[in-house]
């Protein structure tokens, strides 16, 4: 029996060959069927892949898979010599044809199709399983692949609490700083409104101090303008009246600047 070959790579991991007085289940008929045909005792191949043993089929552990083999195997045999097994033992055993597909058997004396019949639903039942095995796997890795997800969207969200922690303590800061510059400025407004005020107290004094000397400068001005009237006025000057003559006030001039 050639062995059967996975239909993904794998590493070979198991081995079993029939005749060394194993006594697993199809052990016994699948070697007898191997002798009577003269072929050699097959040799079954397995290989780890995660979780799970795989043939040309897979399954949960190797002892499975090893039961399912044998059983493969010896429906292929049957299979593939059903002329050979005409009149034999393994003539009404279960059929399967290259693909692995089921075959029909000659009616059981006794049995009729039953046996056939029973490895139809086998099939079936088996194609069944390795779909729900199949899904279960598929929906397995999904929720690995989710749960790394919430492990990624927790440490996300712890990070993002910190960075809102940080960002609200540099917030707090920035108000406190905030509020005591505008202590500071409001003291330095008061501070430059007090000097304001004094510079503005000055200035009206200088002001008020300036209308002082303006107004003794002009009263020293009036006192002097009187006093020059009044020595004036002492010299008893001509005084000037109306006159026809235009000599006459020329002459009335000259006697002023004389005096």
């Amino acid at each position: 029996m050639e062995p059967i070959i996975p239909v993904e790579p794998f590493v070979q991991t198991e081995f079993y060959q029939l005749g060394n007085g194993g006594d697993m289940i199809f052990e016994r008929d699948l070697f007898a069927l191997s002798e009577f045909l003269g072929r050699p005792p097959p040799e079954i191949f397995g290989g780890q892949v995660p979780k799970r043993i795989q043939f040309s089929f897979r399954e949960n552990n190797w002892a499975d898979g090893l039961a399912c083999g044998l059983q493969e195997g010896l429906a292929r045999l049957c299979g593939q010599n059903a002329m050979d097994l005409e009149g034999e033992r393994f003539a009404h055993y279960a059929r399967h044809n290259s693909l692995g597909v089921p075959m029909n058997l000659p009616s059981h004396p006794q049995l009729r199709h039953h046996v056939d019949h029973l490895d139809f639903m086998l099939s079936e039942t088996r194609m069944e399983l390795d779909n729900s095995r199949e899904y279960a796997n598929h929906t397995h890795i999904q929720l690995a692949q989710q749960a790394e997800t919430i492990k990624v969207i927790a440490k996300e969200r712890r990070t993002l609490r910190r960075l809102n922690l940080k960002k609200d303590y540099t917030i707090n800061r920035l108000k406190t700083k905030i509020a005591s510059l505008k202590a500071t400025i409001e003291t330095q407004a008061e501070q430059l409104r007090d000097l304001e005020g004094e510079e503005s107290a000055e200035a009206s004094q200088a002001s008020c101090s300036c209308t002082r000397l303006l107004r003794a400068i002009k009263a020293m001005e009036t006192t002097t303008i009187l006093g020059e009237v009044e020595e004036l006025q002492n010299t008893n000057p001509p005084v000037f009246s109306k006159t026809e003559e235009p000599l006459d006030a020329d002459d009335w001039l000259q006697t002023m600047e004389n005096t």
